[in-house]
């Protein structure tokens, strides 16, 4: 019978149609891992290993370490470039201490390699993480290419299989490329086409049976391609369009970011859903507390209306793992038929001067996969609601 439904869920998918996957990258040893999302080595391995023309990869940084989930990763990769795939490498310069352990052997084998200075250009750094596969899919999500990020780390992405989406993807790419191979800011865009997808012009698609709508956004401000929409004006809509609940969880939360002025648009957002009677749960990573950070989170969490947990992660049984143990997840789930799944954390920089993306998905199908997740973090045994009183200590990270 489950095969029979099976094929005639597929049988009414139309042809060509746009698909949309929620992957959750599930700690070892937690009890997290929603049944209604895939897992990231699996998704990236097939979708790299199906590359026949092209493979574009922009993040943050690599961190590949022996025997780990990263490293067939990262062999697939070096793979299609050797079968004649035209790979294309973008690292930001501000991690080449990490990245420069993977780049000499990616190169070697045939991929083109660059690395983009964002802080010169936008103030920030290039923290999305997102790769485009023959013009005919994206993936984006929070999960940094880190072998920690797969097997220790709290992270939800995105894949989005549409020659729409890996078009305007495309845009992005090939502006931060030009922009790390000399490029002037201004110009970085200058000669490429126009976003597609939008908030006014979202596209339909598929997910788990079920047909939804989303549009793409990026960061920071100023940045962006051709009519494409910011990922800081369009949260900030979703926020204001919120009547009954808005569930999600971010690393980081903060007002100010390195001696910047005072940023208080997105928290005044969340004030202001609150303030109108909808229901604010929000869970941040414990790397967020200790130090100046508590005040904007106990701050937010003393509101009417908005309830915050901090999340702290166990150690694994194999001992310390640095710079991993955490809830690296970033989205929103709002009255339980929009989600919205970024790469930025929540502070200034993110928005402001740091390179993101945003999926902003609407349709019940994609809120049910974040609640899902956020109700196994929310309820689970590692979230504790933010203690005012309590004076939190850095969390050991290295």
């Amino acid at each position: 019978m489950k095969k029979i439904f099976l094929a005639l869920l597929l049988a009414a998918v139309p042809a060509g149609a746009a698909e949309l996957q929620f992957v959750e990258s599930v700690p070892a040893e937690t009890v997290y891992g929603s049944t209604l999302a895939a897992r990231p080595q699996a998704v990236w391995l097939e979708m790299i290993g199906s590359a026949k023309k092209a493979l574009d990869i922009e993040q943050f940084y690599i961190a590949d370490q022996a025997g780990e989930v990263l490293e067939p990763v990262l062999a697939a990769v070096k793979d299609a470039a050797k079968r004649g795939v035209k790979v294309r490498f973008l690292v930001d310069k501000v991690m080449m201490k990490e990245s420069e352990k993977s780049l000499p052997a990616l190169k070697e084998a045939g991929v083109e390699t660059r690395v983009i200075d964002f802080k010169a250009a936008g103030g920030g750094v290039q923290h999305a993480k997102f790769f485009i596969v023959d013009g005919a899919e994206v993936y984006t999500g929070s999960q940094n290419f880190d072998w920690r990020s797969l097997k220790h780390i709290h992270e939800v992405g995105v894949r989005i299989k549409s020659a729409k989406a890996a078009a305007d993807f495309s845009l992005l790419f090939d502006g931060d490329w030009a922009l790390a191979g000399g490029a002037l800011p201004r110009k970085m865009f200058s000669k490429k086409g126009k976003a597609g997808i939008t908030a006014a012009k979202p596209e339909k698609a598929q997910l788990n049976g079920a047909e939804v709508s989303y549009s793409l956004a990026y960061s920071p401000v100023g940045f962006v391609p051709k009519g494409a929409d910011t990922e800081i004006t369009e949260l900030l809509k979703l926020l204001n369009s919120a009547k009954k609940t808005v569930r999600g969880q971010v690393m980081t939360y903060a007002l100010t970011e390195h001696g910047s002025k005072r940023w208080a648009e997105l928290d005044s957002a969340f004030r202001k859903a609150a303030a109108r009677g909808v229901k604010v749960e929000l869970v941040v990573a414990d790397w967020a507390l200790g130090g100046k950070a508590d005040r904007d989170i106990k701050a937010l969490a003393r509101t009417d209306g908005i309830h915050v947990k901090v999340s702290s992660l166990p150690p694994h049984s194999a001992g310390f793992v640095p710079f991993a143990r955490v809830e690296h997840s970033k989205y929103l789930s709002v009255d339980g038929e929009t989600a919205y799944v970024t790469t930025s954390n929540w502070g200034p920089g993110y928005f402001l001067t740091s390179r993101g993306t945003a999926v902003f998905v609407k349709g019940h199908a994609a809120a049910a996969v974040l609640e899902d997740i956020f109700e196994k973090t929310w309820n689970g045994p590692y979230a504790q609601p933010v203690d005012n009183l309590k004076e939190y200590q850095p969390v050991k990270r290295n």
